[in-house]
């Protein structure tokens, strides 16, 4: 078993949990809920280059792609779970 293939699911995770710890006191105070994608994909490339120890272009589009599925995953666990909660 090798770590990198799960790589992109735990840099989701933890991106997506990272992201929910912060939202109520960093996001929604500031008014900075606009930028949480961006925010999301810039943690997932952090998250990737430091578990690979690498850079390349590959790592990065896994990085990024990483970042906004989490930002997707929220999306329709809120779609899902809350819809009625507006």
């Amino acid at each position: 078993m090798d770590i990198q293939e799960y790589v992109t699911v735990t840099v989701m995770a933890a991106v997506w949990l990272i992201i929910q710890i912060i939202k109520k006191p960093v996001f929604d105070r500031f008014g900075l809920s606009d930028y949480i994608p961006l925010i999301a994909a810039v943690l997932g490339i952090v998250f990737t280059v430091w578990i690979n120890g690498t850079l390349d272009f590959s790592l990065f589009l896994q990085g990024l792609a990483s970042g906004f599925a989490a930002t997707g995953m929220n999306e329709g666990i809120n779609a899902i779970f809350f819809k009625g909660d507006e």
